[in-house]
């Protein structure tokens, strides 16, 4: 996930002078089927997010072919890359899964009830996926690492959609007026978090408050429809027809995450040691999915409650 420049503009604060502008010309001009690695003082401003990671760069190589054939070796991208596609993969092959499963144990289920959890699966493979394009491709150039980045961000929200429309389903499940207004709500905090990190008019650094709170706020809003339901549902009941402990031990997971994105530990303790392996961003990486298994995890144990537990009139 491109996480810092989804905060910082990639790009910004880069070339002031005739003199940098060449400087970044020779950047780009390292032989195409190298695969020699560089460090961070070899390249240009816009190609390092993580100042304790110094060694392990991919050569500016202007070729999707060659940033494909990246798959094959060993860099400081490739754990990055593999954290996210690895599941976006296993999310592809879960989607074929989940209907086999569905059609055996479920018999009475309607298609809605299927529904949602592809939507959740589909907007996994999508988030993850574009994630390990981004990553893979930052090596192309500045306005290939700037696109995708934005294919990043989108997706994130898309995810961050996905999360919402099928715990909301789930937890609402007898309760249709309720699914609608909170998925009225998510959609339009999605839709202003999306126009805000992709719209390029805000990539800027002055942006940079309005796209964190932007974030904040959306994830925050969670926190609307848990409120509303406990004041419906006695609480052990909510605990189990919207899974909610899972909900707990997701946030745990993404926060657990973010301290590691936040403090750049452990590569801020000992720079260079963690330039391939280990480093902060690839935790963060390892939580999020863990998060997004958690949360499948949990809706499913709420849909089955909900399904053998029939309240609905």
């Amino acid at each position: 996930m491109a996480l810092y420049r989804r905060l910082s503009p990639i790009g910004v604060g880069g070339i002031d002078s005739d003199a940098d502008s060449d400087n970044q010309n020779s950047h780009q001009q390292v032989p195409k089927t190298t695969r020699r690695l560089l460090t961070s003082a070899e390249l240009p401003p816009w190609y390092g997010h993580d100042s304790f990671i110094h060694t392990g760069y991919r050569p500016i190589i202007g070729s999707v072919k060659l940033c494909f054939e990246s798959l094959g070796y060993v860099h400081n991208e490739t754990a990055n890359i593999y954290t996210h596609l690895v599941p976006a993969v296993i999310a592809i092959v879960s989607n074929y899964g989940l209907y086999v499963y569905f059609s055996s144990h479920y018999l009475n289920a309607s298609w809605r009830d299927q529904l949602v959890f592809h939507i959740y699966l589909s907007t996994c493979i999508l988030c993850f996926g574009i994630s390990s394009m981004y990553h893979m491709l930052l090596c192309h150039s500045e306005a290939y690492a700037s696109l995708w980045a934005r294919f990043d961000y989108a997706t994130i929200v898309v995810q961050i959609l996905g999360s919402f429309i099928s715990g909301i389903y789930i937890g609402f499940y007898c309760e249709p007026h309720l699914q609608k207004l909170y998925w009225a709500m998510i959609g339009s905090l999605g839709l202003l978090t999306g126009i805000v990190v992709v719209n390029s008019r805000f990539q800027s650094y002055k942006w940079r408050t309005l796209r964190v709170c932007t974030f904040v706020a959306t994830g925050l809003s969670a926190f609307a429809p848990i409120i509303h339901a406990a004041t419906i549902f006695p609480y052990p009941q909510l605990d189990k027809q919207a899974g909610l402990r899972y909900y707990y031990l997701e946030g745990v997971a993404m926060l657990t995450g973010v301290f590691f994105y936040v403090t750049h530990f452990p590569e801020f303790r000992k720079p260079e040691k963690y330039d391939i392996w280990g480093a902060s961003h690839q935790i963060f990486h390892s939580f999020v999915v863990l998060g997004a298994v958690i949360h499948f995890y949990g809706i499913c144990n709420a849909f089955d409650w909900n399904y053998n537990n029939p309240r609905c009139v």
